[in-house]
């Protein structure tokens, strides 16, 4: 039960984008499709702050890597393409002013899905600060690490790796991670060559 909140967090911010297409010429549940993210980043730190008091350590990180490993290939995709449209926005096209709106809502909307994961990741920190598992230096630079695109993964990955917690799960997504940002290198380089 005190999973479902992350489980249905990741779940949001996947089909969030899907959602505003179908609703067609509704434009207030396109806006509400598109804010239902946000909404549930404050929903969780809600949650957090009432009833995740009272969760042990394990449970809040168990709730953070759920949202964080969930999340991987979300940023993974939603990276390419705002790097993409980005580099498009550079070149003399027609609508290149276009590419660079694209870039900038993707970005926002990116981050505010970055701060809605945030909550339950701080609350483990506090917690794990609190018990002296984690020293308070590091708990303070994994908590400003969780406001950083990419540094949020890799500092729960370091932390749960160190507190050996779901420690071959870690290294599983670690190493997924690893070889799907070389595909995605080889697949960049090989456009160059062949171009």
């Amino acid at each position: 039960m005190t999973y479902i909140l992350p489980v249905l967090y990741v779940i949001v911010s996947y089909t969030f984008f899907l959602l505003a297409v179908h609703f067609g010429n509704a434009i207030t549940l396109q806006i509400v499709s598109i804010l239902l993210p946000f909404i549930m980043g404050i929903v969780n730190l809600i949650v957090v702050l009432t009833v995740g008091r009272k969760w042990s350590r394990k449970t809040l990180l168990n709730c953070t890597l759920i949202i964080k490993y969930g999340l991987i290939p979300f940023y993974l995709i939603g990276g390419s393409i705002t790097v993409y449209v980005t580099l498009m926005a550079f070149f003399p096209l027609p609508l290149m002013a276009l590419f660079g709106l694209v870039t900038i809502v993707f970005l926002i909307l990116g981050y505010g899905i970055l701060l809605g994961a945030a909550p339950y990741a701080i609350a483990y920190l506090i917690k794990s600060c609190k018990d002296g598992i984690h020293p308070k230096w590091l708990a303070v630079l994994a908590g400003i690490c969780q406001f950083f695109f990419s540094f949020d993964v890799l500092a729960m990955m370091v932390l749960t790796l160190k507190e050996r917690h779901r420690v071959k799960t870690t290294i599983a997504v670690f190493c997924a991670m690893c070889l799907v940002l070389l595909l995605i290198v080889l697949y960049v380089v090989m456009t160059l060559i062949g171009a």
